[in-house]
C-alpha cells in the first residue's frame, strides 16, 4: 500500500494540492497505481468560445477586445488548474511547457495565438516530445515571439534557430555558431499569412546546401533541424529535458544524476513524455526530504492552492490583477528562458503582493454567503472557538498539515494576545478572524509545494 505522506507529496507536485478525496482514493493502492492514475489524462477541453482569431468588430454578437480576451483567458486557465480539469496534471504539464517553450502575450499581442499555443501544450502535454517540438516550432505565437515569421533567405533571422538549441532542446555549449547559421537558413520561409496562420513560403526559403552538426551539406528545411538534433544528439537532448522535468516537479539542485541518465536513455528512444515523467515520480529520491521540503510554490502554484482550499473561482478572487506583483504572469514569462524557481519567488515585493492576495481572499472567507457557496462553511464565528480548535480549523481549511510548531505557536499567540486585550462580549470582531485567516495563508507551509 502507498504511504500517506508520499501520496500527499505526489499530489502537491502533480495536482497543485493534495485534495483529501484524492489522497483517500489513491491510498487504496500502490504508489505505482497512484502515479498511473494521476497520469491517466482525459481529452482536453475546447478553447473558450470568446477566443476570436480575427477579432472582427462587426461580428454578431460583438467579440471582446484582444485585451479582454486575454484577461478572460487568464481566469479560464486558473479555473482549469484549480477546479475544472478532471486531471490537474494536464494543466501542470501545460504550465511546464509554457515555461519551457516560451512565448509572451505582450510581444505576440494576440490572445488567439497565445491560447492556441497553450492548447497545443495541453494536447501534447504527456505525448511524444518530438511531435510536440515540431508543432511548437510552427505555432503562430512562437513564429511571432522569436521572429521566425520575419526570417527570409534575403535577411536571415537567427533568434528562433539559436533558442531552439540553447534553451529548448540542448542547452548551452552543445552547438556552434555555424550550426546556428545553418539552422536559421533552414527555417527561412516558415512564416504567417495575412490572417496570422502558419504558412510556408518557398519563395522566401533558402534552398542553399547547409552543413549542420558536421553532416554532409544538404538542402535542409526547418523540421529537418529538429529531427537531426533529436537523432545526432539524442542523449544530450533527452537528458536536458529529463533534468528540466525533475527540477520542475522535484526540486532544483537535487538531481540524482545516474538515475536520470538511465531515464533519459529510454526517453531518447521513444520520446514518450508520460513514460519519462512516470519514471521520475517513482524514483525513491523523489520522496526524500531534500525534495519534499525543497520547492517553493511559484505564484501560480500558490494562487491555485488558495483557490482549491477556499473553493473560490477566478471570477471571485481575480488573480489576474495580482500576478504581476508576484512576478509570474500567465502567458507572459519574463524572457525566452522562462521563469526562475525557488529563491526568485521570495523577496519583499512579491511576498507583499501575496499578502495582498491573501487579504483579498480572507475578506471573502468572512462573507458567510460566499464561503457557504464555495462549500467552505461560515467563518464568521471563527474567533469564538477555543484557541486549539481555531488553529485546527484554519490548518484544515488551508491544508497546513503537518503544521510546524513555529506556525502553530504564532497563530495561537495571536489569538491569545488579542483575546487578552478584547472583552469576551466583543470577540466576534471581524478583523481578528480575518487576520488569523490571512496569517494562515501566509504561513511558510503554504509557500512550499
Amino acid at each position: 500500500m502507498a504511504d500517506q505522506a508520499q501520496i500527499e507529496h505526489l499530489l502537491r507536485r502533480t495536482e497543485f494540492v493534495a485534495r483529501p478525496a484524492r489522497v483517500i482514493a489513491l491510498l487504496a493502492g500502490t504508489l505505482e497505481a497512484a502515479v498511473d492514475n494521476i497520469l491517466d489524462v482525459s481529452a482536453p477541453p475546447a478553447l473558450p468560445a470568446y477566443i476570436d482569431h480575427n477579432n472582427d468588430p462587426k461580428a454578431q454578437p460583438p467579440q471582446p477586445s484582444n485585451w479582454d480576451q486575454y484577461v478572460e483567458s487568464v481566469k479560464w486557465w486558473f479555473n482549469r488548474m484549480a477546479s475544472d480539469s478532471p486531471k490537474p496534471i494536464q494543466e501542470k504539464m501545460t504550465l511546464f511547457w509554457h515555461g519551457h517553450f516560451t512565448s509572451d502575450w505582450f510581444k505576440v499581442y494576440d490572445t488567439w495565438a497565445m491560447t492556441s499555443q497553450n492548447q497545443l501544450y495541453r494536447v501534447h502535454a504527456l505525448g511524444n516530445f518530438k511531435t510536440l517540438a515540431q508543432k511548437m516550432a510552427i505555432e503562430p505565437a512562437m513564429l511571432r515571439y522569436l521572429d521566425n515569421a520575419d526570417n527570409t533567405k534575403s535577411s536571415p533571422n537567427q533568434n528562433f534557430a539559436r533558442e531552439l538549441m540553447e534553451l529548448f532542446l540542448l542547452g548551452v555549449g552543445n552547438y556552434t555558431e555555424a550550426d546556428v547559421e545553418a539552422s536559421a537558413l533552414a527555417w527561412t520561409g516558415h512564416t504567417l499569412d495575412d490572417d496570422g496562420h502558419y504558412w510556408f513560403r518557398n519563395d522566401r526559403h533558402s534552398n542553399a546546401l547547409k552543413v549542420f552538426f558536421n553532416r554532409p551539406a544538404v538542402n535542409l528545411n526547418g523540421p529537418d533541424i529538429i529531427d537531426i538534433i533529436l537523432d545526432v544528439k539524442k542523449q544530450i537532448a533527452a537528458r536536458y529535458i529529463v533534468g528540466k522535468l525533475w527540477d520542475f516537479f522535484a526540486a532544483p539542485g537535487t538531481q540524482p544524476n545516474a538515475k536520470l541518465d538511465v531515464i533519459a536513455s529510454a526517453f531518447g528512444v521513444a520520446w514518450d513524455i508520460k513514460a519519462a515523467l512516470r519514471s521520475i515520480l517513482l524514483l525513491p529520491e523523489f520522496y526524500t526530504e531534500p525534495v519534499t521540503r525543497g520547492l517553493v510554490r511559484s505564484p501560480i502554484d500558490w494562487i491555485v492552492a488558495v483557490m482549491v482550499h477556499t473553493g473560490y473561482r477566478a471570477e471571485i478572487l481575480n488573480p489576474q490583477w495580482f500576478v504581476e506583483g508576484m512576478g509570474q504572469i500567465p502567458f507572459s514569462p519574463p524572457n525566452v528562458s522562462g521563469w526562475r524557481p525557488n529563491g526568485a519567488w521570495i523577496n519583499t515585493s512579491s511576498m507583499g503582493t501575496r499578502a495582498e492576495f491573501a487579504r483579498n481572499t480572507t475578506w471573502r472567507l468572512r462573507d458567510a454567503n460566499l464561503a457557504q457557496n464555495a462549500g467552505r462553511g461560515d467563518m464568521s464565528n471563527l474567533w469564538t472557538l477555543p484557541v486549539d480548535q481555531a488553529v485546527a480549523t484554519v490548518a484544515g481549511l488551508f491544508g497546513l498539515n503537518p503544521m510546524s510548531e513555529s506556525t502553530r505557536s504564532a497563530l495561537s499567540s495571536y489569538i491569545t494576545s488579542e483575546r487578552t486585550l478584547l472583552p469576551s462580549k466583543d470577540r466576534n470582531s471581524w478583523w481578528m478572524a480575518t487576520n488569523l485567516l490571512t496569517m494562515a495563508l501566509l504561513a511558510p507551509e503554504m509557500h512550499l509545494a
